[in-house]
């Protein structure tokens, strides 16, 4: 349980506004000692189940009571049951597995929808409430954590969910042959032979478990809401057989994955859609006591790219759409026409960047992933600043953004004023900058071209996701620019999924143009898979034993610092010098962060889109539709 008198918040109120730095409000991890017998954050739980039906008929219908410990979500407007949800997701599912499946094409399925967490986040609010957990007490040490069920919890196929789940989800995270970007998020030091050490989680009943850390973590709740909980019934088997990560696969019967979500799994076509329905035994209820959710089913539909997404949701075959930059003059233009409402939310936390592939490593095969030559250029601090002097920015925001967009220069985006740091390196554009810096590096520009110091021609070749017409358009700008450099680049946009697998697996690409979801919440520690360098998800160089670099090594002690201090003061000085260590080293180029945009039908009650992820559909069990829709 959290005592809001003993630490401050972690984060200043969020502030929306059109073309505005976002501000976010987070909620604080307290230190222990408070009223333990009120859940930590969100309303206070029912003194007797509610069991009121709201108007229209569920269907499919929900089964027994309701849950003892039932969440009353105090802030949704009381809607009405019935009708099919709709909105179109770009790119194909890869796994139906939530701790395998970190990428937008899976997580934005099946995170949140269908697989539920300890402690969830409030979007609207920008406050950390309680989910399947309706409480959680920190000692004062801060090295426990205790964390409470809620009474009653029940999976979507009627069986008990208690902490055997969550110690057998845990425990997956942590096996090193679970390839889980999750298991990041735990990592707390090294023991005496250099081990990786994590948390252990003790179970103290079927409703209570202890997590007990090796070291100070101020925000620990936040890393285990990101641990989607799976059914320990349905997957302990797989998992003695060593077969977990060929569960709950896109071949798996929809029957056969359990959800603890608002909704469960009906059906899914490849390569067209994922039908969700209602979870008989969800959870929550409203304010005056109706179950949730209120929609019958969730319909995903799978499109090829963004282009498709838009084009679907003007013809109204789909019920929102997060807007593209370049879209949200036509959108707003058609508003009446197509019955709906555009909402500004300001800055994005999601952010656009450019990264050279610097994992020197070898494949299967035995070759380097990148020609010696290349990874020679690419390791070459001056070659990368030189780069990001020859991006112009500003035309990347007048022509793909339409305007509606500003320049990136760091690895957060400004709209987190609470852990951006403004004083960072920045680069403008400028030719002549990139020139004298490739000559410092010992690169000669002839005829046009661009050589290496061994008369090698610098090309190389960009990759990023087919689907995303936005940042294949970032990709031929960026050609434009490095070409009167005299560098030869090859544009090459492959299917997201493929673009995966090299980033995780292969490690196949030269360079890439990709982008970042904020976490959620957007808090320094839960970036510990991209920041740490162990971290699977530290894209320029993954998975290191021990850092790559001195300024690496740096990042990880600076992370150590920002996780254990209750002194938010001491917390900001780190971050801002790791932002300021990035700025400089640049293993990732920020390019540009947009304005988001949102838009939903007039029809869709409890419409809060946000700026965090997922913009449109975070509430997805409070929204309704107020008129009859059919199914």
């Amino acid at each position: 349980m959290r005592d809001a008198h003993r630490l401050p918040p972690l984060l200043p109120r969020l502030a929306l506004g059109r073309c505005l730095a976002l501000a976010t409000l987070m909620a604080g991890c307290n230190g222990g000692g408070g009223d333990a017998t009120k859940p930590s954050g969100g309303p206070a739980k029912p003194s007797a189940p509610p069991s009121a039906t709201g108007p229209g008929t569920p269907v499919p219908p929900f089964q027994g009571a309701t849950p003892k410990g039932a969440y009353v979500d105090a802030n949704a407007e009381p809607g009405r049951y019935g009708g099919t949800f709709s909105l179109a997701v770009p790119g194909n599912p890869k796994t139906f597995n939530p701790i395998l499946g970190t990428a937008d094409s899976t997580g934005g399925i099946i995170q949140g929808s269908v697989f539920a967490t300890c402690m969830e986040f409030d979007n609207a609010a920008q406050l950390e409430v309680p989910g399947l957990c309706e409480k959680y007490e920190r000692s004062t040490d801060g090295l426990t954590y205790t964390f409470t069920l809620r009474e009653g919890l029940l999976w979507s196929d009627g069986q008990p969910l208690t902490t055997d789940d969550f110690a057998f989800t845990y425990n997956a995270i942590l096996d090193p042959k679970v390839p889980s970007a999750a298991r990041d998020l735990f990592k707390q030091g090294n023991d005496a032979k250099g081990a990786d050490q994590f948390p252990v989680l003790e179970k103290v009943d079927d409703r209570v478990f202890r997590m007990r850390l090796k070291e100070v973590n101020v925000t620990f709740s936040y890393a285990l809401s990101a641990v989607y909980v799976l059914p320990h019934h349905k997957w302990d088997d797989a998992y003695s057989r060593g077969e977990f990560n060929q569960t709950m696969s896109l071949q798996t019967p929809p029957e056969e994955i359990v959800s603890s979500g608002p909704f469960r799994i009906k059906s899914f076509v490849n390569e067209t859609r994922v039908v969700l329905e209602r979870n008989p035994y969800y959870w929550k209820v409203d304010k005056v006591g109706t179950r949730l959710p209120y929609l019958d089913h969730v319909v995903f539909e799978l499109v090829p790219d963004l282009n498709v997404a838009l084009l679907k949701f003007r013809d109204g075959e789909t019920d929102v759409y997060e807007i593209r930059a370049e879209d949200v003059e036509l959108i707003e233009r058609d508003q009446k026409r197509g019955n709906y409402t555009v909402q500004d939310l300001g800055p994005a936390f999601n952010t656009n960047y450019f990264m050279f592939n610097l994992d020197d490593g070898l494949g299967k095969d035995g070759k380097p992933f990148v020609d010696p030559i290349k990874m020679k250029w690419f390791k070459d601090k001056r070659f990368r600043k030189a780069i990001s002097h020859a991006i112009d920015r500003d035309a990347i925001v007048r022509v793909v953004f339409q305007g509606c967009a500003q320049p990136l220069w760091s690895y957060t985006s400004p709209a987190n004023r609470a852990w951006y740091n403004p004083d960072i390196t920045k680069y403008p554009y400028s030719l002549d900058k990139a020139r004298e810096l490739l000559t410092q590096a010992g690169f000669v520009q002839r005829d046009n071209a661009l050589y290496d110091g061994t008369g090698k021609r610098v090309s190389f070749t960009m990759v990023t996701n087919s689907e995303n017409s936005t940042r294949i358009a970032i990709l031929n700008l960026l050609k434009e620019d490095f070409t009167k450099l005299g560098i030869d680049v090859t544009v090459r946009p492959v299917p997201f999924n493929d673009l995966v697998t090299a980033l995780n697996d292969t490690r196949n690409f030269e360079a890439i143009v990709l982008g970042w979801g904020s976490s959620v919440p957007p808090d320094p520690s839960q970036m510990a898979n991209v920041l740490l360098s162990s971290g699977r998800s530290h894209n320029w160089h993954p998975n290191q034993k021990t850092p790559a670099t001195p300024w690496e090594q740096r990042i990880n002690d600076l992370f150590q610092k920002n996780t254990t201090s209750p002194d938010m003061a001491v917390r900001k000085k780190a971050y801002n010098e790791i932002e300021a260590i990035l700025s400089d080293e640049l293993p990732e180029i920020g390019l540009a962060v947009i304005d988001d945009h949102a838009a939903g039908r007039n029809n869709l009650g409890n419409f809060k889109p946000s700026a965090l992820r997922p913009r449109t559909h975070w509430n997805i069990d409070e929204l309704y539709f107020k008129t009859p829709k059919a199914h």
